[in-house]
Parts: structure tokens; sequence; C-alpha cells
């Protein structure tokens, strides 16, 4: 379990995406491919979940959860760029758009987090 005052929650990075419906198995499989494995050895961070919406297909959510905001914002921009700029060519770019970055319109911090 998971659980910080709420002064010093963890900082969320919550990502909305358009996806090609019959490329959603892909999307997903490359995501972790070129942005998992690229995220998961930074400092600060925690998890990261994929999630879809079934009432609108085509719609993927990530949700990373990290340390703090300033290990999170640390990761310099040219590796976000050179990683963001490689999985856009591997996947293409008419496939997929970014289309809502929830934390920039809210400052989400995890404070509790429940698990049977």
């Amino acid at each position: 379990m998971i659980d910080r005052k709420i002064e010093n929650g963890y900082a969320v990075e919550y990502l909305v995406f358009e996806v090609s419906p019959k490329l959603i198995d892909q999307f997903i499989e490359m995501d972790h491919k070129y942005w998992t494995l690229f995220l998961k050895d930074k400092p600060g961070f925690i998890s990261k979940e994929v999630w879809i919406n079934k009432t609108k297909p085509g719609e993927v959510s990530t949700i990373i959860t990290w340390n703090t905001m300033e290990e999170w914002k640390s990761i310099p921009i040219e590796e976000l760029t050179e990683t963001d700029n490689t999985f856009t060519e591997a996947f293409g770019k008419e496939n997929f758009k970014l289309v809502k970055e929830v934390h920039k319109e809210n400052a989400l911090y995890k404070v509790r987090e429940y698990r049977l």
C-alpha cells in the first residue's frame, strides 16, 4: 500500500491519447517498449498504468506516478524529445494523437493507494 500525507503526495502525470481503435494493442506494446522502459530507470519513477475507455473506442490513458515533481521534471528535455521522436516514427504519427494532459489542468498528487 502506498500511503503519504497530502502535502507530500506523489506527483502524477496523466496523459490521454486518441489511437486508431484497430491499433490499440500495438500502441500499448510500443508505448511499453519505448516509453515505459525509458522511464522505469529514471530517478523518482514509481509506476505506470495504462487504461482504455470502452465507451470511447481508441481512447488510451496513461497514469505515471513519480516520487517527487522535482525528480519527474529533472529528466533532460533532449532525452524526452528523442524518445518521443523514436516512438512517433515507429508507431506512425497518423495513428495517434495526444489529446489531453490532465496533470496540466489539475495539480494531481497521489496520497493513498489501496490494493487487495
